[in-house]
């Protein structure tokens, strides 16, 4: 693995707390009053200098953090403190990370906190835009309206020392191909250096998805690949590099936290239903605030965690899933290493359609093959010979 690509231990933290849960939402988020964060504080902050000294000096390797939720912004700027003096405490280089990111949302995104946030290292900022389009904003559930979005784009943006991503989703109900591609023109318009856009997904359990079952609203599935692949193309005349499926930047501007998931590096994970990786283990906390209360409370012990020891065969697997999410690509001979081969046979045929292209020991997706991943990899992996470790 070249030196680009290294990447050290990243530290994740999850705050579960939204002003309001989205409509099509189904991560772990929960609208609580201020006590209830004051006490999110004091659980976290606990959960963290315990893991601490268990393992004494570990969170001092931490090169990346990323806060995301939920909502941080959320949070009062004297509980964004708290937090930041939390970590330093325990050892996190703040003012030394390599990228130090915190989510934000446009209701929540104030002068104080991002002001808060800076002090204490914050380098990067996540900007939850979705559309510049208040009506469809209003369908999905999201709080906030495109004016709103847009002050605090231009807040992020001309703040100095700060590198600026914004998300936008796609594939909305009621939304034009003509909509979505003005939405991104009109973000790439600003001074960002990453941009990421998501197709809808609808959870048959969420608000959203019972309203579309009762035919209130409806998704057009014949527009995702025309705005997903024009998204691209739109982008690209822009500056932006697709360097994961979902995720584009300028030139040194990927995310470094990420990169670091799809390279199957090592993470730690604080916080209700954060998910991490270390030695070799996959695990996650209680993602029910009380049941991870009590984790807390009780010195987090290990069979409160839900863990996935990642056997060799799975390792394999994650290789090939999480290496073609990027232009980077799969390296065969590092699949070699793993003792896994894949069969030429399936390789040529996915090589002829255009899906994949190849160089050298490196094969990565192209054309549709982007909208078809998970059938690649499916088939790549279905077809991968597998020795014993």
């Amino acid at each position: 693995m070249s030196e680009e690509k290294k990447i050290g231990l990243g530290l994740y933290i999850h705050v579960p707390f939204c002003g309001k849960i989205c409509d099509y939402c189904d991560f772990f988020a929960i609208s609580a009053p201020e006590r209830i964060h004051l006490e999110y504080l004091d659980l976290v902050s606990r959960e963290i200098l315990t893991f601490s000294e268990s393992r004494p000096g570990l969170l001092e390797q931490v090169e990346t953090v990323y806060i995301g939720g939920g909502t941080p912004s959320v949070l009062s700027p004297e509980l964004l403190q708290r937090l930041f003096s939390v970590l330093r405490c325990a050892g996190v280089p703040l003012e030394g990370l390599r990228e130090f990111t915190m989510e934000f949302n446009p209701e929540s995104c104030t002068e104080d906190r991002l002001s808060v946030a800076m002090e204490n290292g914050v380098n990067r900022a996540s900007l939850g835009i979705q559309s510049f389009d208040s009506d469809l904003l209003s369908r999905i559930g999201r709080r906030h309206t495109a004016d709103v979005g847009e002050n605090a784009l231009k807040l992020l943006s001309s703040t100095k020392n700060l590198r600026v991503s914004a998300d936008l989703m796609f594939n909305l109900p009621g939304q034009s191909l003509e909509s979505f591609l003005s939405d991104l023109e009109r973000l790439s318009d600003y001074p960002l250096g990453h941009i990421s856009f998501y197709g809808l997904k609808v959870d048959p359990a969420s608000r959203l998805g019972r309203r579309i079952e009762r035919g209130e609203l409806s998704v057009d599935e014949d527009l995702y690949a025309p705005m997903y692949a024009q998204g691209v193309e739109r982008l690209a005349g822009k500056g932006f590099e697709r360097y994961e499926t979902s995720n584009f930047a300028r030139e040194g501007q990927e995310s470094l936290h990420n990169l670091n998931y799809w390279r199957r590096g090592e993470y730690l994970a604080f916080g209700p239903g954060a998910h991490g990786f270390l030695d070799g283990v996959r695990f996650y906390a209680p993602e029910m605030y009380a049941e991870w209360r009590r984790y807390v409370r009780e010195g987090l012990p290990r069979d409160m965690l839900t863990l996935d020891v990642v056997g060799h065969q799975e390792a394999v697997a994650e290789c090939i899933q999480l290496s073609l999410r990027t232009k980077y690509g799969l390296d065969l001979s590092e699949l070699g290493s793993m003792g896994a081969s894949i069969d030429s046979l399936v390789l040529n045929r996915w090589l002829e359609r255009g899906y994949i292209t190849q160089k050298g020991s490196v094969i990565a997706l192209c054309g549709d093959g982007w909208l078809f991943m998970d059938r690649v990899v499916e088939d790549l992996f279905c077809n991968c010979r597998v020795e014993k470790a």
